[in-house]
């Protein structure tokens, strides 16, 4: 009978223990929640089960917001010895700190189809993929300035969008080299023998903005909820260090994730 005390404070702390979980899981994750645990890097999802329609209003545009682009592979093309090109798996290094978001988008009708424009957020960050003979690509993994069009008058789970987007310069155009050298800050060569500068090509610091072409499918629209998930495909080149390396092609396959913005 003495026991009867402890034992009721021992069960009301297991109790307490598995009541802890659930009631975190219903409350809003904190920054000491998500710090160091990889979360920040997933994009939200979508019920399978959703199949709906959104419409966009003639005239008008949806606005999105917490659009969400968390890359899953990446793949590097590369030569084989018969001359022909492959596009080969490699690892993501930095998958904790690769994904977009969040991203402020619209969606609006233009010449009988829809229009889907990235309008501000974070649309770019430094991402290596290390292939499997241990040599590393760095890429700026972008979504900057993307504008794609699909067929249609309204966002459902066969919607497809296509189009292009800017690839910034893996280093700013003010970033200096361990020799001083940048294309826009201190010398844009550093040689020896400056008559003969013409032949070290490699040692020109040039600005590397290209383009790059993108491929997002809806899967799934939730309308009751207003949010929107699916996957997409990217194409684009790897980092030439402001001209000093051949880009390679990369292209990265992951989820996507947007939902409309309450009006206010």
């Amino acid at each position: 009978m003495r026991y009867r005390p402890l034992l009721a404070i021992l069960l009301a702390l297991c109790l307490s223990v598995f009541a802890l979980p659930a009631a975190a899981a219903k409350a809003p994750l904190t920054y000491d929640q998500i710090r160091n645990t990889g979360k920040a890097a997933i994009c939200p999802s979508v019920s399978d089960n959703a199949r709906g329609r959104i419409e966009v209003p003639k005239g008008g545009s949806l606005k999105l917001t917490d659009v969400c682009f968390q890359p899953v592979q990446i793949e590097i093309e590369e030569e084989k010895r018969n001359g022909e090109k492959e596009f080969i798996k490699a690892k993501n290094i930095m998958i904790s700190a690769a994904t977009l978001g969040p991203i402020k988008a619209e969606v609006t009708p233009k010449d009988g189809a829809l229009e889907f424009k990235v309008v501000d957020g974070i649309t770019f960050q430094p991402t290596t993929g290390q292939l499997p003979r241990r040599e590393r690509v760095p890429f700026l993994f972008s979504v900057k300035d993307l504008v794609a069009t699909a067929q249609g008058a309204a966002i459902d789970p066969s919607t497809d969008f296509e189009g292009e987007f800017l690839v910034p310069g893996y280093h700013s155009s003010t970033f200096l080299d361990p020799r001083g050298r940048g294309s826009n800050a201190g010398y844009d060569t550093a040689v020896g023998l400056q008559a003969a500068k013409d032949d070290f090509a490699t040692n020109r610091k040039v600005d590397e903005v290209s383009q790059g072409k993108m491929s997002l499918r809806i899967a799934r629209v939730d309308p009751s909820t207003g949010e929107m998930a699916g996957s997409f495909v990217s194409i684009q080149q790897s980092s030439t260090e402001q001209g000093a390396l051949e880009p390679h092609t990369v292209r990265v396959q992951g989820l996507f994730y947007a939902r409309l913005a309450q009006e206010s």
